[in-house]
């Protein structure tokens, strides 16, 4: 009796471990999810709209795509790329507050002195002005800088290789005395900008024959033709060295550090901290020279800143070369 009594319990026992091992292996008939089921994160996530915008300008389109591609190929939100193109930081600006972009990248000098009405102090650098412009742009709007792409585009002076030769002059203050013969051109932008055309004037004691305001698309052909003499330009753009020009050294340091960094508001920063990484792919991934020549295969080649963009993104390892 006593050994089918220990028979009886170890089967007993034999039958709740299989039960039990049953459980985890085999789901319950009606309750099976197959193994390509959607994850529901997933399905969420992509009912997410992300809008990337930009100004109105080459360098800005390219970075629009940059930064809209990046996202497109690297999570599963949907994301579009706003084309039309902004006129100034106020406007874009504007259309976060609204609601209608939720990526934009945008150059440090720009908002510190342009959108916050900061005044540069001596001892600034571009480490300084990225804090300032950040912690301003949090206090005043609720938006946040994320990590610098790696260069800068301030404005510089241009003019032909061969008037520079001419003139002998390589700074902004060597082009003083020749100011007086020579014409200058520039967009309407720079012309009401803080940091534009009466400051950079002041500053150095500018007077020059006659000022251009124009597009700045027909200003290097322009100057190239020699319809101008000297052009305030961005920096980067790659038709500088296609149509052999050359910047003057602003030895005076009038202009501030412009560096390019994405910004998204704190909101978006706190509820979707995987798109904030994956845009932080391109930190430091773009210097000036890469920039320049971004610019130049845009402007000078003519091709299109969707095609530069994932050129440059699968060249890097960025995003898929599909």
């Amino acid at each position: 009796m006593k050994k089918m009594k220990w028979l009886a319990v170890a089967m007993s026992l034999v039958v709740l471990l299989l039960s039990a091992c049953g459980s985890k292996a085999v789901p319950a008939a009606g309750n099976a999810q197959p193994s390509s089921a959607p994850d529901k994160a997933a399905l969420d996530k992509k009912k997410i709209k992300m809008v990337v915008g930009g100004k109105g300008f080459s360098e800005q389109y390219l970075l629009a795509q940059l930064v809209g591609q990046l996202m497109q190929k690297n999570t599963d939100y949907d994301v579009s790329i706003n084309e039309s193109g902004f006129a100034a930081s106020s406007f874009i600006n504007q259309a976060m507050k609204d609601g209608k972009v939720d990526v934009f990248v945008d150059y440090t000098g720009t908002g510190f002195l342009n959108v916050l009405k900061g005044k540069l102090a001596p001892e600034d650098t571009k480490e300084t002005v990225y804090k300032k412009v950040k912690e301003g742009y949090e206090k005043e709007f609720g938006f946040t800088w994320l990590e610098p792409l790696g260069f800068t585009n301030t404005f510089t002076i241009l003019l032909r290789e061969e008037k520079m030769k001419e003139l002998n002059i390589s700074t902004f203050s060597d082009l003083v005395k020749h100011a007086p013969n020579l014409v200058l051109g520039i967009d309407n932008t720079f012309y009401d900008r803080q940091d534009g055309l009466k400051g950079l004037s002041e500053k150095y004691g500018y007077k020059f024959k006659d000022i251009k305001q124009m597009e700045i698309p027909l200003a290097f052909p322009a100057l190239a033709e020699k319809k101008i003499d000297v052009l305030v330009a961005y920096s980067t753009d790659g038709r500088i060295p296609a149509l052999k020009l050359a910047a003057l050294k602003d030895d005076k340091n009038y202009f501030p550090p412009y560096y390019a960094a994405p910004i998204v508001t704190l909101d978006f920063a706190k509820k979707y901290p995987d798109a904030v990484q994956v845009i932080n792919k391109l930190a430091g991934k773009i210097n000036d020279q890469t920039m320049s020549k971004l610019n130049a295969k845009a402007d000078v080649e003519k091709r299109t800143a969707a095609d530069v963009a994932k050129e440059f993104l699968t060249e890097n390892g960025l995003i898929p070369n599909k």
